[in-house]
């Protein structure tokens, strides 16, 4: 509260209307909305406060649409920079930015995409693959190549070593490869080449998925399995 009375004190809102503070007491937070301004565009600026900092940036429809801004601790002069971005919200610059979702929206549009997934599907797929690894205790090599990816992935990897997997990224997913077939090599030394265990989970796999019903396609040469979440319009 200290923080909020010192930005009222400090700053000009013009247009925007201050927000009742409500307090987060989720175990998951890492700290608090101090500040919540709206303008009758839609348009939110946050101030977001922690233990080590504050941050501030620009908010519609619960996406940010400014970068983040920061300072380690608040001074008389910080308000003169987070007034700026006040500005600039009410001269009507944040007005017609486009969110991440209808960025993303417009990119399947202009090229030709259509959606052959969403979060439930992709949820099932990999509660699969969580399933699979906890019944084997073998991590199953991925591969998924995102929709404004440039270059194809070539090397499978396993959604437990992947940091930026999670499920507010699902429906960026154009294609998701699985490969359920483990191979473990031991270090034999150097005059002797390693020795490698192979272990085919692939009818496991396909007995989990048909089960759930997903759609899928097998490829015969990569002994793979390939769901799409983006297809190309006919």
């Amino acid at each position: 509260m200290h923080t909020r009375k010192f930005l009222i004190d400090k700053l000009e809102f013009l247009g925007g209307e201050i927000q009742e503070f409500v307090p987060v007491n989720m175990k998951e937070q890492t700290g608090v909305a101090a500040m919540d301004v709206r303008w009758d565009t839609g348009v939110h600026f946050i101030i977001w406060q922690t233990l080590w900092r504050i941050y501030y940036y620009v908010m519609r429809n619960d996406e940010k649409i400014s970068q983040t801004f920061h300072v380690g601790e608040l001074k008389n002069n910080s308000s003169v920079y987070i007034q700026r971005l006040i500005n600039d919200i009410d001269n009507g610059r944040y007005d017609n930015k486009l969110t991440p979702r209808e960025l993303h929206l417009k990119y399947v549009q202009e090229k030709g995409l259509t959606s052959y997934m969403n979060n439930t599907r992709w949820n099932k797929i990999f509660n699969i693959i969580c399933d699979m690894e906890e019944e084997t205790g073998k991590e199953m090599p991925v591969m998924y190549k995102c929709i404004s990816d440039i270059e194809e992935p070539v090397y499978y990897w396993s959604v437990q070593g992947d940091e930026y997997l999670y499920k507010s990224m699902y429906k960026y997913i154009e294609w998701l490869k699985i490969h359920p077939i483990v191979c473990e090599y031991e270090y034999q030394g150097r005059l002797m080449e390693p020795k490698y265990t192979c272990y085919d989970y692939t009818s496991l796999f396909l007995e989990k998925i048909n089960a759930a019903n997903l759609h899928y396609e097998y490829l015969q040469q990569e002994k793979a399995c390939i769901i799409y979440g983006y297809r190309f319009s006919e």
